[in-house]
């Protein structure tokens, strides 16, 4: 082996190693090595090198994340210091990447075709027109494992193509040269496929090359899929009755040799006639009238296979595919096809109401993975599951077939709960089926934030509640019949919009029992509801449908369960308790201090905790939500509480930053920044000295980290400028100003420190650095300028000039090039000004340009050349932005509480915590009116 590859292939080794800190030394030798020309082509060698395979797919990982962040690095991979790779390097590697992916391992493969994919996003087919021919190519093998190789990853160039509307032209394009490329070799290859099968599925034929047969036509059937996902085209068209005749053979075929021992484990039979249903389903949706002919055929095919069908997991996506097929056709032109005499009650009797009950392994998962079972099962998130796909049918068909549905499912749910009723302790799957098919039967709308919206009447949802869910839930057996219990809250939570006040307050103490469920899935149920509840509004006011006073008396207890929640099984780190603990707080607002004391230490003791193995985002972010929760409703009724909560925090927010837990910085500086926002000037001396470091590099190179610590600089430089200033810190602010102006992602976050530094310092404490910061603009201005660089660098101007007049503006910017800011006006500001938008930025660039026209001496409509132009031209600008809408105010609604349905916890890129939102100062709070004030500016000069 070549040296360098050896020396390679030894630090891919290390990052295998039980060894964590050998890990993190290979890690840093790779991340120093990746700067160096040609590392991907070595990579890329090293997974072609016949040496263990952890290896060669340790180093494929490697080489499928160099190529995500270096073929084209985003604005802040860039900012992070990513280096795009050279044009050269890209060039050898897609010479070679597709040869070295065919001939690797599966696991080596699969990651180097999930690179070959992120290449093709970026460069197919325009920049690699070569790919397609080459996979054509190697398709005239008869080594089938190398066909499927080909397959796959034309299957993975193609899936591009998926969910696409028909208006996107370009990409309509680049599908079409797709189809006339490769439509005939696949219907040649999959022909020659085609006629290896009856030897292959011959009685006594090894199961083996059946197997690999079958895989290569499931992957044929896949991209014919992808070939026609943005509508049927004239080759598409004119290939659809080869491609239908070769599925509904598939489709139709069975061998029971073939199924899987593990009952978890898709059969490779069942993935192809997934394939399949999934693609007829796809042609009925975009072209009904073109896919008639093979409707009724296939109709009775895909009965045929769900009447087959058992209830095993490894089953659950041809069901569900299967399923999604007849819902097609009940939404459709051809829902008549269910009118059939007895076919819509075979269809409920033999598809839905199998599918909506509940199976061992459901039962298995509830208790076992519960995590798993909450995230198909909770609200919004059951779509890959066999129920919600037979939900989705019973809707349809009541949209169609109202009575029947109705008069069938009033029978089947009559039916169970008499079933349940008869012997509760054995038949309570029954109700659980009851309760599911009320559910599908009655919700016709939905949102994430309000549940069912609108309702089919074909059940009395009231009665129901009363009858069958709130017995479960007033159950003084609080560990009895879980899953049902499980029901009867996810019913609360579906139907919450729907429920009269008084029935869901009545389920308030019950709720609050629940959750000392200990099953993980009652109690996290339980919670979601809680914070569900808390969390709605009236359609019409926008206010709260619930208040404090309803909450009151459940107050304390809440919180103490919520907080011993944390103890129970699998619920250490339990996000819907800890979501459901910042609700309660945003809930009861200022009226939490009496109680703030106790959850500060419970939240405090838990950030210590996690700081030590940070496991779960989501808990994360709500756990960091609560404490900037408590801050800002806590310290509302005595600013003097902040103190308390710095002793309280600051000992985990030391660790996060001593032990650089990095997923944590992010907070731990917006909550900084809310405590100082809170705290009088002076700031206490544990401030000053913290701030020389948050200036380090090594904070800034993290682009996640920008905008907390931006704002972080903002607060100091308000309630701390003078001792920034005094301490010689400004230079090194202005440094980071400078490394942020050079980031098109970063840009606008620059501008937000220097206008803190003239919102905030008076001009003498930084003009000496004023000709600088001018400079560093104007080359962007002239290197890189693009529209929201021009409207930040306006507003800029615009905020010094109402700050220090325009005559101080000129003098200033004089210095760099004299006479320089009527060029800025004519060639900048002017252009930039219909951009500006939102009343403070609005206000901001009126006033200026009013201060501009009245005030800048020389400048005025009779000044001479192009001067006296360019004042008529600033003059039409200021009034046409006045009179153009837009400066009336806010919305009205800045003082609303943050909307927790829309911010769904962390992202990786920025965690912004809602509630440690920063409370923005009114710019030019003198100026009630900028257009009065326009207007008097212009009169009292005559114009």
């Amino acid at each position: 082996m070549d040296p360098e590859l050896q020396q390679l292939a030894t630090v891919f080794q290390a990052t295998l190693s039980p060894d964590k800190d050998a890990i993190k030394a290979a890690e840093q030798q790779l991340k120093a090595a990746a700067q160096q020309p040609g590392y991907c082509i070595k990579v890329l060698k090293l997974t072609a090198t016949p040496i263990d395979d952890a290896i060669r797919q340790s180093a494929a990982v490697n080489f499928k994340n160099v190529i995500k962040y270096r073929w084209v690095p985003s604005e802040a991979d860039l900012y992070g210091g990513a280096q795009p790779l050279p044009d050269a390097e890209k060039a050898q590697i897609k010479q070679l990447l597709l040869s070295v992916a065919l001939g690797s391992p599966p696991r080596v493969a699969a990651q180097l075709s999930e690179a070959l994919s992120i290449i093709c996003g970026y460069d197919f087919p325009a920049k690699w027109p070569e790919l397609l021919p080459e996979l054509v190519s190697k398709l005239g093998t008869e080594d089938l494992s190398h066909v499927k190789g080909v397959l796959q990853v034309a299957n993975n160039v193609f899936k591009r193509f998926r969910g696409q509307p028909s208006s996107n032209n370009v990409l309509a394009q680049e599908l079409d040269m797709c189809q006339q490329a490769f439509l005939r070799p696949l219907h040649e290859t999959h022909t020659r496929l085609a006629g290896l099968f009856p030897a292959a599925s011959a009685p006594g034929a090894p199961l083996e090359p059946l197997r690999q047969l079958l895989g290569c036509m499931r992957l044929s059937f896949r991209i014919f899929y992808s070939l026609c996902s943005m509508g049927l085209s004239d080759a598409t068209e004119g290939e659809l009755g080869f491609w239908m005749d070769e599925m509904h053979k598939c489709l139709t075929y069975e061998n029971a040799a073939l199924e899987e021992s593990d009952p978890d484990k898709e059969s490779v039979l069942d993935g192809v006639k997934s394939a399949v249903c999934q693609t007829v389903d796809l042609l009925l949706e975009i072209d009904e009238d073109t896919f008639k002919p093979y409707l009724q055929r296939f109709a009775a095919s895909v009965w045929g296979v769900l009447m087959k069908v058992s209830h095993k997991p490894g089953q659950d996506n041809l069901a569900m595919a299967a399923i999604k097929f007849l819902n097609t056709i009940a939404k459709g032109v051809f829902a008549n096809l269910f009118q059939a005499d007895g076919a819509l009650q075979q269809i409920c009797e033999s598809v839905i109401v199998p599918n909506l009950r509940v199976r061992p392994e459901d039962e298995e998962m509830f208790e076992m993975n519960p995590t798993e079972y909450i995230r198909r099962d909770a609200e919004g998130g059951d779509s890959d599951t066999r129920r919600r796909a037979a939900a989705d049918l019973v809707r349809s068909l009541t949209d169609r077939f109202p009575a029947e549905v109705s008069r069938l499912f009033t029978g089947y749910i009559t039916a169970a709960l008499a079933d349940y009723a008869a012997a509760p302790a054995a038949n309570w799957r029954s109700k659980d089926c009851a309760i599911y098919m009320v559910t599908a039967l009655s919700v016709k709308g939905r949102t994430a934030a309000h549940g069912a919206t609108s309702t089919t009447q074909l059940v009395s949802l009231v009665d129901f509640y009363g009858a069958q869910v709130l017995p479960e839930l007033q159950s003084p057996k609080l560990n009895d019949n879980p899953l049902l219990k499980a029901d009867a809250v996810k019913f609360v939570t579906t139907f919450r919009s729907m429920l009269p006040k008084e029935a869901c307050l009545a389920a308030v103490p019950c709720l609050v029992n629940l959750l000392g469920s200990e099953y993980c899935v009652v109690h996290s149920y339980a919670a979601i509801c809680l914070e569900r509840l808390l969390s709605l509004k009236d359609p019409a006011t926008r206010a709260n449908k619930f208040t404090s006073a309803d909450l009151g008396p459940h107050l304390q207890v809440l919180l103490e369960k919520l907080f011993a929640g944390f103890k129970l099984p699998d619920s250490s780190e339990n996000e819907y308790l800890m979501k459901a603990i910042m609700r309660v707080i945003v809930f009861v607002g200022p009226a939490i201090a009496p109680v703030s004391a106790v959850c500060l230490q419970r939240l405090a003791a838990m950030l210590v905790e996690v700081c030590k193995n940070p496991r779960n985002p989501s808990f994360n972010h709500y756990l960091f939500e609560s404490v900037a929760a408590l801050i800002r409703h806590g310290t509302a009724a005595s600013a003097a509480a902040v103190a308390d909560y710095e002793q309280a925090l600051f000992p985990a927010f030391e660790l996060v930053l001593q032990q650089d837990v990095q997923e944590f910085h992010p907070y731990v500086f917006q909550i900084f920044s809310q405590l100082i926002e809170l705290r009088p000037a002076p700031l206490p001396q544990l401030y000053l000295a913290i701030f020389p470091p948050l200036l380090s590099p090594v904070f800034w190179e993290r682009s996640g980290n920008v905008p907390a610590l931006v704002r972080l600089l903002q607060a100091y430089l308000t309630k701390a400028g003078t001792e920034v200033v005094a301490g010689g810190h400004l230079a090194a602010v202005l440094g980071v100003f400078q490394k942020l102006l050079s980031s098109k992602a970063h840009d606008h976050e620059g501008f937000y420190i220097v206008n803190a530094i003239v919102e905030s310092l008076p001009l003498p404490a930084y003009a000496q650095f004023l000709p600088s910061i001018w400079t560093l603009m104007f080359q962007r201005l002239s290197s890189s300028k693009t529209p929201k660089f021009c409207r930040f660098f306006v507003v800029f101007l615009a905020l010094f000039i109402c700050k220090h007049g325009p005559a101080a503006a000129a003098e200033q910017l004089d210095k760099v090039q004299p006479g320089i800011l009527f060029m800025l006006l004519g060639q900048v500001w002017l252009p930039a000004l219909p951009g500006v938008d939102g009343p403070e930025e609005e206000k901001l660039v009126a006033v200026a340009g009013a201060k501009l026209l009245t005030e800048l001496p020389g400048f005025n409509a009779a000044a001479p050349g192009d001067r006296g132009a360019l004042w008529a031209a600033l003059r039409k600008g200021v009034v046409d932005k006045l009179t153009g809408g837009g400066s009336q105010g806010g919305s009205g609604q800045e003082d609303e509480e943050p909307d927790f349905e829309e911010m769904q916890g962390y992202t990786a890129a920025y965690a912004k915590l809602a509630n440690a939102a920063k409370t923005e100062r009114p710019v030019l709070a003198e100026i009630p009116d900028p257009r009065q004030y326009v207007e008097a500016a212009l009169a009292r000069v005559g114009a």
